[in-house]
């Protein structure tokens, strides 16, 4: 057993006593367990090679190389890095393209079922990623929102979809075989958790760009209004990182973006993490299923 103790928010836990580099089974359902009961786990205090990270994230599910392919990490195309320390990084739409409130992989077929970041430098102030729970949002629609939520069929695309006005334009750096590769998807604004059974909004933000059966002008205003309640300050959780951290969320139960940061100048101010998407069930869930 670990020790979890709350994050400093309105849901979350962070769990103490861990070594990532040897995860058994019963480990594994206890990480799982913790996940979808809170939507967000921090592991704290890791040292992780790129080996042993990306087994670790290949016990999640199937990693899934960004679309982006020029965002691959070199020697493994299942990561990324994400920060602003690199020289790809001047760019902002690199260094701040995931500072909009998104879900990972909405505007693929098979979405991702959980991301995770782990975190090699991380700056004095600034970087947090901010997440809403999207199950709490559910919970609490307001009587005139809850049944159109209900019935929506939301379609996603990359590059496409809400954005609020304190948001950068979404990374528009996508060639055309890129875009060939994700051809727009519908997906329900409510969704049941494959595991845990939770009801929960689904993937309001970045991606999505209208309705099944209604016209832009019906579609983008409720989308709005579902994306602004779920993403209400009471939803929401920001994580300042602390090096070793490694950052596990349901992808089905939240959203999340980036907090803007400048081009790193010192080490005070350098962000650096390890980036894994993942589809699919965890491994000891499909071992049990067998």
């Amino acid at each position: 057993m670990f020790e979890t103790r709350s994050l400093d928010g309105p849901f979350g836990v962070e769990i103490i006593g861990v070594d990532l580099n040897e995860v058994d089974d019963a480990l594994m359902r206890q990480l799982a367990a913790a996940l979808y009961e809170h939507r967000v786990i921090c592991i704290r205090g890791q040292t992780l090679s790129k080996e042993r990270y990306l087994e670790f994230g290949q016990q999640w599910g199937v990693p899934i190389p960004h679309v982006l392919d020029h965002m691959r990490m070199p020697g493994f195309p299942e990561m990324m890095t994400v920060g602003n320390t690199e020289k790809r990084d001047e760019d902002p739409k690199i260094r701040n393209g995931a500072a909009l409130w998104h879900t990972d992989q909405s505007y693929e077929a098979v979405p991702a079922s959980a991301t995770m970041l782990y975190s090699l430098r991380a700056p004095s102030s600034g970087g947090e990623t901010q997440f809403c729970n999207m199950a709490a949002a559910y919970g609490s629609l307001p009587a005139n929102l809850r049944p159109h939520a209900d019935r929506l069929n939301v379609a996603h695309k990359y590059g496409m979809g809400i954005r609020g006005p304190d948001e950068p334009p979404a990374n528009p750096i996508i060639n055309d075989k890129q875009d060939s590769q994700v051809p727009a998807v519908y997906h329900p604004a409510v969704m049941t958790h494959p595991i845990a059974g939770h009801r929960a909004l689904y993937a309001l933000g970045h991606g999505a760009h209208g309705a099944e059966g209604m016209d832009d002008e019906q579609a983008m205003p409720l989308l709005y209004a579902l994306r602004e309640h779920a993403i209400d300050e009471k939803h929401v959780y920001k994580h300042k990182y602390k090096v070793g951290d490694v950052v596990v969320w349901d992808t089905f139960q939240t959203m999340h973006r980036a907090t803007p940061i400048d081009v790193a100048t010192t080490d005070e101010d350098s962000r650096l993490l390890w980036r894994i998407s993942v589809r699919g069930t965890p491994r000891v869930y499909q071992q049990h299923a067998r």
